[in-house]
Parts: C-alpha cells; sequence; structure tokens
C-alpha cells in the first residue's frame, strides 16, 4: 500500500489537502454506517457536545474541497506545467 504525501504547496493547500482527505474518509464512514445502523460518524462522535464547532469543521472540509478544485493561487503552488 502506497501512502501518498503532500510535499509540496504552501501551508494552506497542505493543510486543504489533508481536510479533504479526513473528510472523504469520515463520509465513507458514515456511508458504511447507514448499513451498518450505526453512527460512524467521526466529526459527530468527537464534537457532538459543541454543535458550532462541529459545523465550523464541516464548513472547513467544503471550502477545502472547493480549494482543492479551483486550486491555490500563491506564488509557491502556481506551476508554469498544466496538472496531469
Amino acid at each position: 500500500m502506497t501512502v501518498i504525501l503532500r510535499d509540496k504547496g504552501c501551508l494552506y493547500s497542505t493543510i486543504g489537502w489533508w481536510l479533504v482527505i479526513i473528510g472523504a474518509l469520515n463520509w465513507g464512514l458514515v456511508g458504511l454506517g447507514y448499513f451498518l445502523s450505526m453512527n460512524l460518524n467521526v466529526v459527530n462522535l468527537l464534537l457532538g457536545s459543541w454543535p458550532v464547532v462541529e459545523d465550523i469543521v464541516y464548513v472547513l472540509v467544503g471550502a477545502a474541497g472547493i480549494m482543492l478544485l479551483i486550486g491555490c493561487k500563491c506564488a509557491k503552488c502556481r506551476t508554469d506545467t498544466p496538472a496531469v
């Protein structure tokens, strides 16, 4: 099994990438929990007693996903070659 780590890009791009990975894993667990009749929403399990913080985490994961789609425009992340 190969683990892909971010070794380029700015701090915000790296944090955004990890937020997208964590969000995708969380949604996969939510779907699995649906079939197993269990609550496997890790964000809810960890932050359920703080609903505002839980909502902020969901907004940050969504913003990270948009940033991943659009791409970071800072000088460190900008490249002259097109992404493959």
